[in-house]
């Protein structure tokens, strides 16, 4: 039985075919770093949009609307990508038409459910493509110029199971706050690579929401929680919070959640009823059975970051690519410093 916060669309041979071609054209213009190709991906999500089912329709409105916490496209075309025997560098990776194609795949999907591909200034060096691999050690397999001694950062960068979360910054989720642009709407991840069939895990909410009961939900609307850091942040950028709520009243879609099992904490000053509430929310969180999704290069996984949590278990083959881009939904509201392409303050 498939769960109604999940979606699912199959593109057929035309759609695809299409999608290809596009994607193609975004990524010899640069891909979506490159100034221009998000005014191309609107005009391409457009033309695309003009062949969709009525069904298909659907389920893209469900998803801009903030109604699903997950959205799997499929169906599409896998270029000819052949697996390496060892993961090339970051830097090579990026630069690679491989991904670019990925990126700019994603890209033109994110702009299909009328969202914005964007980059934080602090996060990934203001840069809209995030490569998801195992750069800098930690998984099952030991890379060949890594330490074991030494300790490894917890990020997407690394093989380290990452537990469930929602995507930084933390400050706020739909509207601009103290300075801070809101976390962004949504994820979406592609697989250039995963020969080991490595899944992503997510878990809906909205039921969590629910069993959690009137008054500790309440209570995470409180200014009670702590998180640190995100290692992915500029250094010397960013920082770590302190007095913010978990969960806020979101007039699109019914809520936001802003939540990471490995950094939110109790703040000092918090109620004990916050205390109860964060105990019941964690115990909850505990008892659910996260959705796997074994993404390849014919998949992208969109993901709402407001309404779902993801996570991953440790990287056992690291030759595992994931291709990510964030985006904002038409009611985000941030604070751009420049628009093309979309780059905001932190």
């Amino acid at each position: 039985m498939k769960d109604l916060e999940v979606a699912y669309l199959q593109f057929n041979p035309a759609q695809a075919l299409a999608l290809t071609g596009f994607s193609q054209e975004l990524a010899n213009s640069g891909g979506p770093q490159a100034c221009g190709v998000a005014q191309k991906a609107n005009e391409y999500a457009e033309a695309l949009r003009a062949t969709l089912t009525p069904d298909q329709r659907t389920t893209l409105q469900r998803f801009t609307e903030g109604h699903l916490s997950a959205l799997l496209f499929s169906q599409m075309h896998s270029p000819d990508d052949p697996l390496p025997e060892y993961l090339p560098c970051q830097s090579e990776l990026e630069q690679d038409q491989g991904t670019l194609y990925l990126a700019s795949r994603n890209q033109l999907l994110l702009a299909l459910a009328r969202y914005r591909a964007f980059a934080f200034d602090i996060d990934n060096d203001g840069k809209h493509v995030r490569l998801v691999a195992n750069f800098k050690g930690g998984g099952t397999t030991q890379r060949p110029d890594e330490d074991r001694r030494r300790p490894v950062e917890l990020s997407s960068h690394s093989g380290l199971r990452l537990g469930a979360h929602t995507e930084a910054p933390y400050n706020c989720s739909v509207i601009a706050h103290d300075g801070h642009s809101p976390a962004p709407s949504a994820l979406i991840l592609a697989a250039r690579w995963n020969p080991a069939q490595e899944p992503t895990h997510i878990i809906p909410m909205a039921g969590i929401i629910e069993r959690l009961g009137g008054l500790h939900a309440l209570a995470l609307t409180s200014c009670s929680f702590d998180f640190t850091r995100s290692e992915c942040f500029v250094s010397g950028q960013g920082q770590a919070g302190k007095a913010v709520p978990i969960l806020q009243f979101d007039a699109n879609g019914g809520f936001s959640l802003r939540y990471n099992a490995y950094r939110f904490s109790l703040n000092d000053h918090a109620s004990q009823a916050a205390e109860r509430a964060l105990d019941a929310f964690q115990a909850l969180l505990m008892q659910a059975q996260p959705l796997p999704f074994v993404l390849q290069a014919d998949k992208a996984l969109l993901i709402n970051n407001c309404r779902a949590l993801h996570g991953r278990d440790t990287v056992m083959d690291n030759r595992r690519l994931l291709v990510r881009l964030f985006g904002y939904s038409p009611f985000a509201r941030p604070l751009i410093i420049s628009d093309d392409p979309l780059l905001v303050r932190g």
